[in-house]
């Protein structure tokens, strides 16, 4: 019985991040109907874990649940995207001047790799795995703080942010410009100065909060896109 029972709880974990990487890599949209047996089909396992795994997405926001005709992937309004980079302004500028205080030479080392990858990947105009790395540099300056609730409020508020960033509002000029901004970011944490390295993160979000809800303002494509919750005829059974 424990067995079987624990057989369950993996089957649900698993489940649940298969179902989460599709909603947030964008390739289940806003609007996007989630019936439980096509997802019991698609993923191959009984419907209790679907179910598991829905109820958990549901509670961090990504789905909504639908009286008696399964689950619709949640649409953002312009509001809840600027909530969400308020708090991460919050989370990571704390994060910041943590890390400038804890950082060790290893995780110093981790992220200059992932700058010079992360050049490399731009100048080779692979956009994707470039953002990709690029907020995996702030994950690694939340883990370097030694704040563990940080890092799990931090990691949330991120898979929002990849959210909204594979809608591909991210022009080149941009991501050049926040490269730079994170070589300078480094430069302080490497300096340990923690005061430094707080208000080069301030400013590098606040810089990014701008361009992104000016983007999605001025552009109807990009708001169909992200903030207009539509009905997507399709469900994960005919994707």
């Amino acid at each position: 019985m424990e067995r079987n029972t624990d057989k369950q709880a993996s089957l649900g974990e698993k489940a649940y991040q298969e179902i989460k990487k599709w909603i947030i890599r964008y390739d289940l949209k806003p609007g996007s109907y989630l019936r439980i047996a096509q997802l019991s089909a698609q993923l191959e396992m009984s419907q209790t874990p679907i179910r598991e795994a829905l109820s958990k997405l549901e509670r961090e926001y990504l789905v909504n649940r639908l009286s008696n005709q399964g689950y619709v992937v949640r649409s953002m309004d312009l509001k809840e995207v600027e909530d969400i980079y308020d708090v991460r302004i919050a989370l990571e500028v704390m994060a910041a001047e943590e890390a400038a205080t804890h950082i060790t030479g290893v995780t110093q080392t981790k992220l200059s790799h992932i700058l010079e990858d992360a050049m490399n990947l731009m100048n080779k105009g692979d956009k994707g795995r470039t953002l990709d790395l690029e907020q995996d540099f702030h994950m690694v300056i939340m883990e370097a703080s030694g704040n563990h609730f940080l890092v799990d409020i931090g990691k949330g508020i991120l898979e929002r942010i990849w959210m909204i960033q594979n809608v591909n509002i991210f022009t080149s000029d941009h991501m050049t410009v926040a490269h730079q901004e994170h070589i300078e970011i480094l430069k302080a944490l490497k300096q340990r100065d923690p005061q430094k390295a707080a208000a080069l993160m301030k400013k590098h979000l606040q810089f990014a909060k701008k361009f992104v809800i000016s983007r999605l303002k001025n552009s109807d494509d990009f708001l169909s896109k992200l903030l207009a919750g539509f009905p997507d005829s399709r469900s994960l059974g005919e994707r």
